[in-house]
């Protein structure tokens, strides 16, 4: 198994989130709880800007230079993460970025900031912040093994062969009752 691989089992996840918003710092700690909401590749959220979010329609637009697929992907945001990211630019300081540089706020944060975190409070080995996608596919799969399309959309991965030439579907409002279904599915556990 390679290391972005790791990640916890759904029973574990409440320990992870309650650990999580111990941590000291809460601009971190708030980065890796809208990991477990939005699913994100940690380098987008890591690159993520205040202008990339729509918080009145409830929407995250990440453009084409920060995603894998380098084409705009638009996330519907839950109720929870919505309330995450005000409270974000609460205690944030100013910056263009939602998470800027510790030296710079010109800067986004550094790339192993999130992996630090979850290293310090004991999840070295057994959850990486690319592994949440891991997590919530298999549990959105596991809930809704029908909406596959939905939720290959939701984690942004690129249709294949003939579907991809013809398929052009977004699935925005499945997705955005999804996201919605499994922000309130994470808080039901903890």
């Amino acid at each position: 198994m390679t290391h972005n691989l790791k990640f916890v089992e759904i029973g574990e996840l409440p320990k992870l989130l309650e650990s999580i918003r111990s941590y000291p710092t809460k601009s971190v700690a708030i980065g890796l709880e809208l990991m477990v909401l939005l699913f994100p590749r940690p380098g987008e959220l890591r690159l993520t800007m205040w202008e990339h979010f729509d918080l009145e329609k409830k929407i995250w637009i990440k453009p084409p230079e920060i995603t894998k697929t380098k084409k705009i992907h638009k996330v519907p945001l839950s109720e929870q993460a919505v309330k995450l990211i005000y409270r974000l630019k609460q205690i944030q300081r100013e910056s263009d970025y939602l998470f800027p540089g510790r030296n710079s706020r010109m800067q986004p944060l550094s790339d192993g900031t999130f992996n630090k975190a979850l290293k310090s409070l004991g999840y070295d080995n057994k959850q990486h912040p690319h592994g949440f996608r891991h997590l919530a596919s298999t549990a959105l799969n596991e809930a809704f093994s029908s909406k596959s399309q939905v939720i290959e959309k939701a984690l942004s991965h690129v249709k294949q062969g003939t579907k991809a030439v013809y398929d052009k579907a977004e699935h925005f409002e499945e997705r955005s009752d999804l996201m919605q279904w499994w922000a309130d599915y994470v808080y039901s556990l903890s």
